[in-house]
């Protein structure tokens, strides 16, 4: 049975890794930009609330990066919920919160763990799409600063395992990145 608590589904975000301030409509795209790094961020149940906490904290014009169904995610009232885990021990969509295969356990004491219920399968799905796409924004942005300030590559063989670690994904254990056949990725200043 799916609880009576509301999603919040708008996330103001005044400073974190964001070029200026911005309400998104999806954790997914907040989540990277707000964790492990200092932020200002709140988190509202209509786009509305969020634009008047932005004008409050002096942000009369923020960007807004607002996904299709944004307001509408929270699973109804007896009905089926979908549990999506992005970052976690086991990234994927689940049908229960807790249990042995339940999303709980796949991101219990897990830092920067990242999840959400949603109403349909695709909100979820494209939860952890959002995730995804912004986790590689942050990586990309991160990479053009330290080049833009002398650092170069010390090869292009691009070893990302050297900042992003390997999960069980499915019934067994997958890395993404094995049909991409990277190296390293080593960043020296010149």
């Amino acid at each position: 049975m799916v609880s009576k608590r509301k999603n919040k589904d708008y996330y103001a975000v005044i400073e974190g890794r964001i070029n200026e301030p911005t309400i998104f409509s999806s954790w997914g795209d907040a989540h990277p930009r707000v964790t492990g790094c200092r932020s200002v961020h709140k988190s509202f149940d209509t786009i509305e609330e969020a634009r008047e906490y932005m004008k409050k904290m002096g942000a009369t014009r923020p960007q807004e990066i607002i996904k299709d169904g944004a307001g509408d995610t929270t699973p109804t009232w007896n009905s089926e919920a979908f549990y999506a885990v992005a970052n976690g021990t086991r990234p994927g969509v689940y049908l229960y919160w807790h249990g042995e295969d339940g999303s709980e356990p796949k991101i219990d004491k897990i830092p920067g763990a990242c999840h959400k219920r949603f109403r349909t399968k695709d909100q979820a799905q494209a939860f952890i799409e959002d995730w995804r796409q912004s986790v590689a924004d942050v990586y990309r942005a991160a990479i053009k600063e330290a080049l833009n300030k002398g650092f170069r590559p010390r090869d292009l063989k691009l070893n990302v395992e050297g900042f992003l670690y390997k999960t069980e994904i499915g019934g067994g254990s997958a890395n993404i990145l094995d049909e991409v056949k990277l190296d390293e990725l080593n960043l020296k200043e010149e």
